[in-house]
């Protein structure tokens, strides 16, 4: 979810905490002294089901999570069939779990549509919690999504019920001061990042790399017998939102101008099936081919890619393929970020190798002068094409596949202990 929107969604679900938070004051108030319970920090019960997994509520609120999600409740029932798991999420959770809330309504992005979305995202997240409330679960996963399951998270602890949050957010970048809530709140992390693992371990946080889904669908860069002379093939990654395609296009498009009679290369553009036509004219007008499709299949053929900053950066290294970066955004922002962001590189490759194999040309410095020379300075460079390579091949060593049926043990392992 874009950060804009994020904040949007943060801001509305902090408004609907504090007024569940004084509602809860007043009949607390309302109570004889001594009526409550006590509070008791997270695990500090022992199951009353004696270690045994019998109901699980998992939450995925954006269509990849509910697809990876999935696959881990797969794994859970093929390790224990007697299982009841209980879903906020997708479709594909809807099919293998009883779902008590559709939260596929909630994938929008952007803080206007945010905004216009937050009487249902309020209405889902309280009756979410209801439900929660009525099953009574061992275990709750959250997936991804971390502005709405941070919430959420507060909401549904309570003494004997495990919580595992499956797909970390970015806090080893940003936003670090949700550690103590991660601390207070989460048994254990199931993170997809090699790094992670450590990050968390050394801030006093359970945590296990489950590997990667993307490892598992993204196949490795097949050895291209190129024609002597035939001409480069260069792919154009603007970005899947019409933001973000507005703001990199143009300049990727004046970066292939200017690198017309220094280099021969095809240049083609992923539209994303979604966004207006009439968003890739620049693309038409330069002479760069715009085709929707599967990406990975034409990252099979591609030579070099020029990408904004996120995902795709991490799939394009799983598949080989050498990447210039750009990250761009408004200036306030920027400064903003460059005061908050606490790592030395952008983008997941980079992180995992710990150098920067992609270049990274970040706000000004990705101009089309920028992007131009970069390019060139790989492509027609055999050498440093080649170092690209080897450590590419090194970085698909590094990462591994989704075990879901290790994740699974993780999660399991908890309420054995």
């Amino acid at each position: 979810m874009a950060k804009n929107a994020a904040m949007a969604l943060d801001l509305a679900l902090k408004i609907n905490e504090d007024l569940i938070n004084r509602q809860t004051q007043l009949r607390s108030r309302q109570r004889t002294k001594g009526s409550g319970y006590p509070i008791l920090w997270r695990g500090a019960l022992i199951s009353p089901r004696k270690g045994k997994v019998v109901k699980l509520f998992i939450v995925a609120g954006e269509p990849s999570g509910d697809m990876h999600a999935t696959e881990l409740v797969h794994a859970l029932k093929a390790k224990s069939p007697d299982i009841d798991v209980y879903s906020a999420g997708g479709p594909e959770l809807a099919a293998c779990s009883t779902q008590v809330a559709d939260l596929s309504s909630l994938a929008v992005t952007g803080f206007f549509e945010v905004i216009s979305y937050l009487p249902t995202i309020i209405r889902k997240f309280n009756h979410i919690v209801a439900e929660v409330e009525k099953i009574d679960p061992d275990v709750v996963v959250f997936t991804d999504y971390p502005d709405f399951n941070f919430r959420l998270a507060k909401r549904l602890a309570k003494p004997g019920r495990k919580l595992v949050y499956f797909i970390s957010p970015q806090l080893w970048a940003w936003r670090k001061g949700r550690l103590k809530l991660v601390k207070k709140l989460i048994d254990k992390m199931l993170v997809i990042f090699p790094f992670e693992e450590a990050f968390y371990k050394e801030n006093g946080v359970e945590a296990a790399f489950v590997g990667n889904p993307l490892v598992n669908t993204i196949p490795a860069m097949k050895e291209m017998s190129k024609e002597n002379g035939a001409p480069r093939r260069i792919l154009l990654l603007p970005g899947s939102r019409s933001k973000e395609v507005k703001s990199n296009l143009p300049t990727m498009c004046d970066a292939k101008l200017r690198m017309e009679g220094r280099i021969d290369a095809d240049f083609s553009v992923l539209k994303h099936p979604s966004l207006d036509p009439a968003l890739f004219e620049c693309a038409t007008a330069a002479g760069i081919r715009v085709f929707e499709g599967n990406p990975h299949k034409e990252f099979q053929s591609t030579d070099l890619a020029i990408a904004c900053s996120g995902t795709v950066t991490f799939e394009l290294a799983l598949s080989g393929v050498p990447t210039v970066v750009l990250y761009r955004m408004s200036p306030v922002t920027y400064h903003i970020a460059k005061a908050l962001v606490r790592v030395d590189a952008i983008s997941i490759p980079n992180l995992i190798l710990k150098h920067h194999v992609f270049p990274e040309l970040i706000q000004d410095a990705a101009s089309p002068e920028g992007i131009a020379e970069e390019v060139l300075s790989i492509l027609n460079n055999p050498k440093r094409l080649a170092e690209i390579r080897e450590e590419l091949g090194r970085f698909r060593t590094l990462v591994k596949a989704f075990d879901a049926d290790y994740a699974a043990r993780e999660v399991f392992s908890l309420v054995e202990k």
